[in-house]
């Protein structure tokens, strides 16, 4: 089945450009454009999107604030930010408001397209190189958060900032995918982190593993 997008964005030009961009992709149906945090409320209950690309800027408020009033309602909706403010703190904003992924309007557009699938994928999409930023603008932690992690979990999160999926984290590893999945769990519960990027964030910030290989982008499953 197709995945269903919402697109949010004040700006007539760009609307319009990404949703006859978006309308070639075989696998993603436009089903909906608007320019404010009510009409993606509205339109949000009204056609059931599976992903919301949402813009940062809004003339009812932030993109992070209608990520958060959508996903107390939808929780099950991925929301994508897209916006022309590329920074650390915009990301973390955006990251702790719950969105799936962040793309930059200076970008590729195929770093839109690849967002959404991924966020459709319940994956995470953020430009590798503003990790380390992001991670500077994340809430203060302990300097003691993660000293329970085991070797094998610091192998994990290691991978998992190189932007492995499961089923990579598996092949490399040669473990089950349970097995997987487990030390994920521990990892987000030993480092009070909500998605795999935030626990890569966190672990940087506090020194836990070295600055990302840098590229065009990371996706990490949530």
């Amino acid at each position: 089945m197709a995945i269903k997008v919402l697109l949010v964005d004040d700006h007539d030009l760009v609307l319009e450009s990404i949703r006859r961009a978006l309308t070639v992709e075989p696998d993603l149906e436009i089903v909906g454009a608007v320019s404010t945090i009510a009409g993606a409320l509205d339109s949000t209950r009204t056609e059931s999107p599976d992903v919301v690309v949402m813009d940062y800027v809004l003339p009812d408020g932030t993109g992070a604030e209608a990520t958060t009033k959508l996903l107390a309602e939808h929780p099950r909706v991925q929301v994508v930010m897209l916006t022309g403010q590329s920074s650390g703190a915009t990301l973390a904003d955006a990251l702790e408001a719950g969105c799936s992924g962040f793309v930059a309007k200076e970008g590729r557009f195929d770093n839109l397209v690849h967002a959404i699938r991924a966020a459709s994928a319940n994956e995470m999409f953020v430009p590798q190189h503003l990790v380390e930023e992001l991670a500077a603008h994340l809430r203060p932690r302990p300097p003691t958060l993660g000293a329970d992690l085991t070797d094998r979990e610091l192998e994990v999160l290691r991978l998992l900032a190189r932007g492995a999926s499961t089923d990579e984290i598996v092949a490399d590893l040669v473990i089950s995918v349970h097995t997987v999945r487990n030390h994920i769990r521990n990892i987000l519960t030993k480092l009070q982190a909500r998605s795999r990027l935030e626990a890569v964030a966190v672990a940087t910030r506090i020194g836990l593993i070295g600055n990302p290989a840098t590229g065009n982008g990371a996706g990490v499953r949530r």
